[in-house]
């Protein structure tokens, strides 16, 4: 076999290894589907070049011009999910694979029309093509080069250098294929660029950690280069034996290829199915975490302020003075009984609303963090004058306030500062809660409201999905502003509707 040819099996082999990895990941990191889809079209374009260097059947250029042309809108829904853009550019993204998709397949379709195949292998219907890929690529390395600039941390640059180098191999090599099979005078490099580009994105995925710490997704990834390495000794073995034969060729592959899926997919289920149900045993160990983070802020109240008595009494200083105290241990142990009542309808959220003051609830709050967060972070109060009641449920929204500042509170584990503001927005009241902490990067900051979603070793990943929750049930919204180095910004916004009468419950109306 020539050299080529080899390329072409060995960048097959990674990417085919490489998209094993990603699929043990996918529900779990928003790289992972995207990064598997674009290992599975590039090695399945390596292929190809490889099948029609091997026999030389045109039915191979087009089968790999449709895997190129899918490359594209993989490519731009892994960048997407890189730079945290994934959610609000859906429709772009939907439409470019649902275009590409479509050209795909009128490839797929030309193999077995001659007339149609004839047209497609034109000068004009490549330039066509490449005149609409060009725009989108150029999009895609502007949102790369940008969130490269803007990136906050030494590990970040790192990544989005090194994801821009991949994927500048990848494309601009692939291009020189496309080039040559509309006759310009350009060598084939595509082999070449995958197999550059495949160790720049491992050593981006696996070394920086996209995918987190798993021992299991180890395994995974040991069955997926140990499956690809035995796909490509088979697909190698069956060229040799029927080189000639373009029917066995066809039958054979497609076996090959259909037996590989089922053993991937037995694999990769086992290994989903073991997480699904390690994942419903820890939803309970979660959602228990949860509760003893709502509980721990009273409980501190309760503790300090005890403590605090027993000191003046043991001083033998009278309590005359002392009465908040007294009240603010009644107020606790009240609460405690409420966080109890809250829990029952947590999982629905069925805010019972009253008019509320929101700078009284956010005074409330604060006030409790002397005792329950002690430690060398300044708090800083900015209430607005004249802020308008809104209709909230004082509970649900204490519990939300609650988490913000705590989690506030745990991105500044060295000390800083937060900030707790409210204003009027329009026909809205907004509670901001801003810390002076490491911040987010593109991704986490996309995910951060996501149920389960946490990047702490203890979290439960229920905190902001709550907020959320929260928000939503009162007609209102919850968003962030956050960046690495430059600290977070949560923003809890809710309708300022004064009521004369407080509405009844779903619950209180049965």
């Amino acid at each position: 076999m020539t050299g080529a040819m080899w390329f072409s099996l060995l960048a097959c082999a990674g990417q085919l290894a490489l998209a094993g990895i990603a699929l043990a990941r996918v529900g779990r990191s928003p790289l992972a589907l995207p990064l598997s889809l674009l290992s599975i079209a590039l090695s399945s374009w390596n292929f190809s070049a490889f099948g029609l260097a091997r026999s030389g059947d045109t039915g191979w250029r087009l089968m790999g011009f449709a895997a190129a042309l899918m490359t594209l809108p993989c490519a731009v829904h892994f960048i997407l999910a890189f730079v945290g853009r994934r959610r609000r550019s859906a429709r772009v993204l939907y439409g470019t694979y649902a275009v590409m998709g479509a050209l795909a397949l009128t490839m797929l379709i030309a193999m077995g029309v001659p007339a149609l195949e004839e047209r497609i292998n034109t000068f004009g219907f490549g330039l066509a093509v490449a005149v609409g890929v060009i725009p989108i690529l150029t999009t895609g390395f502007v949102l790369l080069t940008r969130h490269l600039r803007r990136a906050g941390s030494q590990d970040e640059r790192a990544r989005a250098g090194l994801m821009l180098l991949g994927i500048t191999l990848l494309v601009a090599l692939l291009l020189t294929d496309l080039a040559a099979d509309m006759a310009l005078p350009v060598p084939k490099l595509g082999n070449v660029g995958t197999l550059l580009g495949l160790p720049v994105m491992a050593t981006a995925s696996l070394r920086f950690q996209l995918f987190g710490k798993d021992a299991r997704a180890t395994n995974a990834a040991m069955h997926a280069v140990v499956l690809a390495l035995v796909g490509v000794l088979a697909y190698l073995t069956l060229f040799r034996a029927f080189a000639a034969e373009s029917g066995a060729l066809v039958v054979g592959t497609t076996a090959i290829t259909f037996a590989l899926l089922a053993a991937a997919r037995r694999g990769v289920t086992a290994f989903v199915t073991q997480r699904e149900r390690l994942e419903q045993l820890a939803t309970l160990g979660r959602f228990s975490a949860q509760m003893a983070h709502d509980l721990k802020n009273p409980i501190a109240a309760l503790k300090g302020a005890a403590q605090y008595l027993k000191e003046e009494h043991a001083r033998g200083h009278s309590w005359d003075a002392h009465g908040d105290f007294l009240d603010l241990l009644l107020e606790q142990v009240e609460r405690l009984d409420r966080v109890a009542g809250t829990y029952q309808r947590l999982a629905r959220v069925e805010p019972l609303r009253r008019p509320l003051d929101l700078n009284r609830l956010v005074e409330g709050v604060l006030s409790l963090q002397a005792f329950a967060t002690p430690g060398a972070v300044e708090l800083k109060k900015e209430p607005a004058p004249d802020l308008p009641e809104c209709a909230g449920d004082e509970d649900l929204l204490a519990n939300a306030l609650e988490n913000l500042v705590r989690n506030a509170f745990e991105a500044m584990p060295e000390g800083g500062t937060l900030t707790v503001r409210t204003q009027r927005d329009g026909d809205a009241v907004v509670v901001e809660v801003q810390d002076t902490g490491s911040g987010m990067d593109a991704r986490t900051r996309e995910r951060a409201f996501d149920d389960f979603f946490t990047t702490k070793a203890t979290g439960s990943g229920l905190g902001l999905a709550f907020v959320r929750r929260v928000a939503e049930a009162h007609g209102g919204t919850a968003s962030l502003t956050s960046g690495e180095g430059r600290g977070t910004i949560l923003r809890l916004r809710l309708p300022a509707v004064p009521i004369t009468q407080a509405p009844a419950s779903e619950g209180e109306a049965a």
